[in-house]
């Protein structure tokens, strides 16, 4: 009988990977990148300025019992179980702001 490990990586990359679908379901332009000499990552990019974007990863939290979602300085984004509410805070982030 053979035993399937998963790895760190492979994990995040699910994490991604589910993050990825939700936001793009909602229009946001996502790249999710996973080469096997660093930790995947996803550049989530508002539509209307490609420009404005941020790096996401999913990783364990810091007492390493759940998963969470942080932006690419490492600022912690939401657990990855609550992946409604990543969506709304990258949302927020990479809103268009236009002061009249």
């Amino acid at each position: 009988m053979s035993t399937q490990v998963m790895t760190d990586a492979e994990r995040a990359l699910g994490h991604l990977e589910r993050l990825t679908d939700d936001l793009r379901s909602r229009g946001w332009l996502v790249e999710v990148a996973a080469p096997g000499d660093r930790w995947p990552t996803a550049l989530v990019s508002n539509r209307e300025l490609p420009g404005l974007n941020e790096s996401v990863i999913a990783a364990p939290d810091h007492s390493g019992a759940d998963w969470c979602y942080y932006f690419g300085w490492g600022e912690r984004i939401a657990p990855c179980s609550e992946a409604d509410r990543a969506v709304a805070t990258l949302a927020r982030v990479l809103a268009v702001r236009t002061d009249t």
